[in-house]
């Protein structure tokens, strides 16, 4: 009888503890989202946001990378069949470019004469593609198996790459080849996403580290920031005209913000569960672009409005992943499945005030998230007075059952 009636008051607690500690974790206080509201898209939100799909010829290619050029050309990476493709849209042709070393081209990028600069992790170098010439160009990275990963235009020329297993940030000098690594403090921080800013700092994401880091290329100081989320798996990044860092958490299932002024990091949650939001890009009017690989769409935060709106992509399961927008506004992605094989388009959207959900009734950024962040630390404090009460009242309860028990015995 005593085992029954306390093994009862033990589940009681437990169910009750869990029930309170559900709202307290889905609400912290100390990291306030940015914005909640969802607006579904040709609901007020953004209109005229049809994707349209182009199949890749090479079967099961596995793209995975994008990027546009000066023309507004659409360039890919193609991981399983390792070939440098090529999308030209007033065409709508493509053009496919086998890389002449080891495979598994991975991240890509552009540069002002429209050379093409790819990270090619099995074959542990940097290669550019010149499309006027038709010539691949390879540069060796000197730590060995570094696997080299994101990838970015910078300033003077630099090409800046992340080493995922060599636990570096490279540079290499586009003019002369050379290639100079800065070694990151933590050990098997897993670097994924890379992205420089206007002051000249380079900003990475520790996807192993849990940590957004900035490199000042003339001194080699790094300086590393933890991310609030506990195993967020952060990836791929983005900085807009302001200065702050944009990048999306894999596990953590958000849109993540740093301000370098404030030193701060900001969060929002992703509309939808398990949605594993991968690549991001920004547009001209600030708003931000992500692939949702696991929910199979493509959405957008406008940090203004403060709202999600998202766009569900025709072909089922595609598993989206890079993302680019062009001069015109057209955002670019992958599908990566090998039953998909296709990039897709989203034309320039339009975004309409009415039927707009706001996070607090407010246009600004900053006050909406002075008012949530206040409601959510009086759903905190309201949350653990109850947590308080109910264990309270379950240790009452166990001890008045003890009692009786060891009376009746």
């Amino acid at each position: 009888m005593y085992f029954r009636s306390k093994e009862a008051v033990k589940l009681f607690i437990f169910i009750c503890l869990g029930f309170a500690l559900f709202p307290a974790a889905a609400f912290s206080a100390e990291n306030p989202p940015l914005a909640p509201p969802l607006t579904k898209g040709g609901e007020g939100g953004v209109t005229g946001g049809q994707i349209k799909e182009y199949a890749i010829p090479t079967p099961s290619s596995n793209p995975v990378d994008i990027a546009v050029d000066a023309s507004d050309n659409i360039w890919f990476t193609e991981q399983n069949s390792n070939k440098l493709g090529k999308f030209i849209p007033s065409t709508q042709t493509f053009e496919e470019f086998d890389i002449p070393y080891k495979g598994s081209p991975v991240g890509i990028a552009v540069d002002s004469n429209s050379i093409v600069w790819l990270a090619l992790s099995a074959d542990n170098s940097i290669i550019s593609f010149s499309p006027a010439e038709k010539k691949f160009k390879r540069y060796k990275i000197p730590t060995a198996d570094a696997a080299p990963y994101g990838i970015t235009m910078g300033s003077d020329d630099v090409v800046w790459f992340t080493e995922r297993d060599g636990n570096k940030i490279g540079g290499l000098n586009a003019k002369d080849g050379s290639i100079k690594e800065y070694r990151i403090p933590t050990a098997g921080s897993q670097l994924s996403g890379i992205a420089q800013d206007k002051e000249g700092i380079v900003w990475f994401i520790e996807s192993g580290g849990n940590k957004l880091g900035s490199l000042e290329p003339k001194s080699g100081k790094i300086v590393e920031y933890v991310i609030p989320m506990p195993f967020s798996n952060p990836s791929d990044m983005a900085i807009d005209k302001d200065g702050n860092i944009w990048f999306v958490e894999l596990n953590g299932n958000k849109l993540a913000m740093f301000s370098p002024k404030l030193r701060k990091f900001n969060e929002a949650i992703m509309p939808h569960l398990a949605t594993v939001p991968s690549g991001i890009a920004i547009d001209k009017d600030g708003r931000i672009w992500f692939t949702e690989n696991r929910g199979n769409r493509i959405a957008v935060f406008d940090p203004i409005q403060s709202t999600f709106t998202e766009h569900d992509i025709p072909t089922y399961r595609s598993l989206p992943l890079g993302i680019a927008i062009d001069s015109r506004g057209i955002v670019w992605f992958t599908e990566t499945d090998r039953d998909a094989n296709k990039i897709g388009r989203i034309e320039p959207a339009v975004f309409a005030n009415a039927g707009q959900t706001k996070a607090g009734g407010a246009n600004l950024p900053a006050a909406a998230g002075k008012k949530f962040s206040s409601f959510l630390q009086m759903v905190e404090i309201i949350t653990m007075i109850v947590i308080i009460i109910i264990l309270f009242a379950g240790f009452v309860i166990w001890y008045m059952l003890r009692k009786r028990e060891r009376k009746q015995g």
